[in-house]
């Protein structure tokens, strides 16, 4: 679901995607490309966690407000203040707070999910905005799918639907589908895909590449 930092850090648990919910997309790209260290105090995260699980998205802004002027020079304090921007639907704020961080540490991929959520928000799309690195986003097409396999050719076993669309994030900036709409899309292609399932849901999905 990129202080300045090489890759991203985890978030703690709670922000975690439950791939039963389907919660937030960048969610889940956090989760696989941050890596969370206790920067703040178990108190200050407690706090977050009561206000994001409340979905109480102006207490979660002014939090992460508050955060983000103590650690002026924490970049994961200021992307959690424009994440939580793109919460509360101030979308253009959000782009005029994110860019000149973005401008100044592209190459650590900062505030790429945010930057385009907060795009979505306003109608436009990832090509509406002025990249200095072109962030890889991956939709639902022939070139997800080729991925996909290029992912699973090494492997031998099968592969759980949700450990493949963590390696699809691990691959990518930005993910425009879910977990269930990827399970979807692979069944089209049985030429390609062995998938199994032992139940009606999408998250027991397994599947690996055919050999031929």
């Amino acid at each position: 679901m990129r202080n300045v930092v090489s890759k991203r850090r985890k978030r703690p648990a709670y922000e975690q995607t439950d791939t039963k919910n389907n919660l937030n997309i960048n969610d889940r790209i956090k989760l696989c490309k941050m890596d969370f260290d206790d920067t703040y105090g178990l108190e200050d995260w407690e706090g977050d966690k009561i206000l994001f699980e409340k979905e109480d998205w102006k207490g979660l802004l002014k939090l992460r407000q508050k955060r983000a002027e103590q650690h002026p020079s924490d970049l994961y304090a200021q992307q959690r203040l424009g994440e939580a921007l793109v919460l509360n639907k101030k979308y253009s704020e959000a782009l005029e707070f994110l860019t000149p961080l973005y401008q100044k540490d592209y190459e650590s991929g900062f505030g790429i999910p945010e930057i385009i959520d907060a795009l979505i928000g306003l109608g436009k799309t990832e090509n509406d905005f002025n990249w200095l690195i072109k962030p890889k986003v991956l939709k639902l097409d022939s070139d997800t799918s080729k991925l996909c396999a290029e992912l699973l050719r090494p492997k031998r076993k099968y592969v759980s639907i949700s450990d493949l669309y963590c390696d699809l994030m691990i691959s990518a900036d930005y993910l425009t589908f879910k977990e269930k709409d990827l399970s979807d899309y692979l069944v089209k292609y049985p030429d390609t895909f062995d998938i199994k399932s032992d139940s009606e849901y999408f998250w027991d999905i397994k599947l690996k590449l055919k050999r031929k």
